[in-house]
């Protein structure tokens, strides 16, 4: 099991009647505290859950939550842990369709009105992990397109690792599909954790940190998100930071992926992009995770100041 976590647990009813968890870190103000303070909110991948986020103290989204002062969250998205699934999905629907329409929606306005307002945040952040960016990409997008007058949450970034549009071979699926897909751990950690880049310590949380997977999840990256990430990505018009792995399992760690990637946000003022040489499948986890949070954090914070700036009048 974990031990030394550094993050609260927190229970939420949302508007819909569903019920979200996670894990919330939330510094107390002081002399030092940001004017313009972002509220961050990470999004876990498949077969993960919020504890990914803090898996110990080294391995922390607290670390740099405390370090600038910045309030962070960590949600089990629907269907994980105690949080309330959104099955059964529409038929017109989708499993990243109604994971981004319930953060939209739900989630987001909930997680705002409950820990940004009161905390004194001006805008919130979205820290997006492999699967978890499709939904919220899908909200970013649903989030831009409204007017200013029907926003119910301010947001101001979006930074994704883990995730893109250009996989080294593709996925292998069941057949026939199961309900849920459990993932071995040894596999887990070879595909997305390999041996020597995070400190040793950090893998007897394996089994711990493994959680069931709906099988659409997986299998909407073949009916949602290949065909139509070009689309969905240009609907966001937020600040976005891009962190490929230059060692994942999954995803190619080229300079021409990161490009592509990238270069698809033609709605996005500004998006930032790097590859992170060497660096594993689970960033958060490796003996990357303090700098790549550490870069997370501060450009959370150059979103709140960007946008605090546009709110303001022109001046002439």
């Amino acid at each position: 099991m974990f031990e030394k976590k550094s993050m609260q647990p927190f229970k939420l009813t949302l508007s819909n009647q569903a019920v979200l968890t996670g894990l919330q870190n939330i510094p107390k103000r002081s002399a030092t505290t940001p004017k313009y303070l972002p509220l961050v909110i990470c999004l876990h991948g498949g077969t993960y859950s919020a504890q990914y986020f803090d898996v110990d103290v080294n391995h922390t989204a607290a670390f740099a939550s405390n370090g600038l002062e910045i309030p962070v969250l960590a949600i089990n998205r629907p269907g994980y842990e105690d949080s309330t699934s959104f099955y059964p999905i529409p038929e017109e629907s989708s499993y990243p369709q109604e994971y981004g329409s319930w953060l939209h929606a739900n989630i987001l306005p909930a997680l705002w009105a409950k820990f940004g307002e009161p905390n004194g945040c001006n805008c919130l952040v979205l820290h997006c992990h492999s699967l978890g960016a499709t939904g919220a990409i899908i909200a970013a997008s649903k989030h831009g397109k409204e007017p200013q007058s029907a926003k119910s949450y301010p947001l101001a970034g979006i930074t994704i690792s883990g995730y893109g549009t250009q996989r080294q071979e593709e996925a292998h699926l069941p057949v026939p599909p199961p309900s849920h897909i459990i993932l071995p751990p040894a596999a887990k950690d070879s595909m997305l954790l390999q041996q020597g880049r995070a400190d040793p310590e950090v893998y007897k949380y394996t089994e711990a940190l493994n959680k069931p997977m709906a099988f659409e999840e997986l299998a909407s990256m073949d009916t949602v998100w290949f065909p139509s990430w070009r689309e969905l990505v240009a609907g966001v018009r937020s600040p976005v930071m891009i962190g490929i792995a230059g060692d994942d399992g999954i995803w190619e760690g080229t300079k021409d992926h990161l490009k592509e990637f990238s270069d698809a946000f033609t709605g996005s003022d500004r998006v930032d992009g790097s590859i992170v040489i060497g660096a594993p499948h689970n960033l958060e986890m490796s003996y990357w995770s303090r700098g790549w949070y550490a870069r997370c954090f501060g450009f959370a914070l150059e979103c709140a100041v960007a946008f605090a700036m546009s709110e303001q009048p022109e001046k002439h």
